[in-house]
């Protein structure tokens, strides 16, 4: 009897503690994973030896006027998406000192800036995708079960947390485009075929409630906006995604899928810019020995490199928690809210 008290102690102190914010309000899972490239990165090359760092001003100038390391002016889409789920903003694994990593219960940050899905898309040193899963790896191995003492308890917690993939335009940016080896068909099916084997790695770990969003229309960018030879060369990636991800929910077991088409919800933007609050959508906000844009808020792209101002994340992360045009088969907060079969 005792031990049966003891039980539902620790049972009530383990739930208060994975599924509560700091404030007290209930999240609606108990931690968010994030694996990807600069989208969002969120302080991890800071700790690397690259020149792909924007851990100065003005990165940052809407994020307290802090220069983290965010590839924006201000939040990142995975900031956004964690705030919609309760949790606090995951922090970036290479931040972490020993004794903080196993004190983390809501999720970890491992994406890293000008890195791909495969090692060899990169800019100096970073994290690939099979580094991100290499720390992810520890983190289950060495850290979560210090917290949560019984094997029962943390396959809980991975299996009820969401895991938020947003990686592969730096295959074709800094690889694909460089030698185009291949048809545009043929590198989209060897991309995704890679992408899945490492999916694979996560849900051996325990992960069951993945997101994974496709690349963006690359051929539109303030350096080369707009070409449509370029968007036309990664068309194929979010085509195929779409159907990769149901036939991966098929093959793995509990497993539940949503993919995020920015590619095609881009073109929405683009037709209609004034509806979505833009002035601009082919000109950064931000561009050295430039002055600042005025209003951040009506731009689409924050800098020179392509990367997206939080006025345009939010837009993104509005529509893909609780909107109907970006994910498929399901908004975010259906899936958060989806038992496991």
């Amino acid at each position: 009897m005792t031990n049966f008290k003891v039980f539902l102690v620790f049972s009530f102190i383990a739930n208060h503690a994975f599924f509560t914010k700091v404030d007290c309000e209930k999240s609606l899972v108990p931690a968010l994973y994030v694996f990807g490239d600069s989208g969002f990165d969120n302080g991890n090359n800071n700790n690397l030896n690259t020149i792909a760092k924007v851990n100065t001003y003005p990165y940052g100038i809407d994020f307290n006027n802090q220069s983290t390391g965010r590839f924006t002016n201000g939040k990142t889409y995975a900031d956004l998406i964690a705030i919609k789920l309760r949790l606090p903003l995951p922090p970036p694994y290479l931040g972490l000192s020993g004794s903080e990593g196993y004190q983390v219960t809501t999720g970890i940050n491992y994406a890293s800036g000008a890195c791909g899905i495969l090692n060899d898309s990169r800019v100096g040193e970073c994290l690939s995708l099979d580094k991100q899963i290499e720390y992810f790896t520890s983190s289950v191995t060495n850290d979560l079960p210090k917290l949560f003492g019984r094997k029962d308890y943390m396959r809980q917690h991975l299996s009820k947390s969401i895991y938020l993939i947003g990686i592969g335009s730096n295959d074709y940016s800094l690889n694909y485009f460089k030698n185009e080896s291949m048809k545009p068909e043929e590198f989209a099916d060897y991309l995704i075929e890679q992408l899945s084997r490492k999916i694979k790695t996560l849900y051996d770990l325990g992960a069951r409630k993945f997101i994974v969003g496709s690349v963006n229309q690359l051929g539109c960018s303030p350096r080369v906006f707009c070409n449509e030879t370029m968007n036309q060369i990664v068309k194929p990636y979010s085509e195929k995604l779409q159907t990769k991800t149901q036939h991966l929910q098929k093959q793995l077991s509990g497993s539940i899928f949503i993919s995020i088409n920015s590619f095609n919800f881009f073109n929405e933007i683009k037709n209609a810019p004034k509806k979505y609050g833009f002035t601009n959508i082919s000109k950064p906000c931000y561009e050295e020995g430039i002055t600042l844009c005025a209003n951040r808020k009506e731009y689409y792209f924050w800098d020179k490199h392509g990367h997206t101002s939080e006025a345009a994340l939010k837009i993104y992360a509005d529509d893909s928690f609780s909107g109907s045009k970006l994910c498929f088969p399901m908004n975010i907060e259906k899936l958060a809210l989806s038992d496991l079969r």
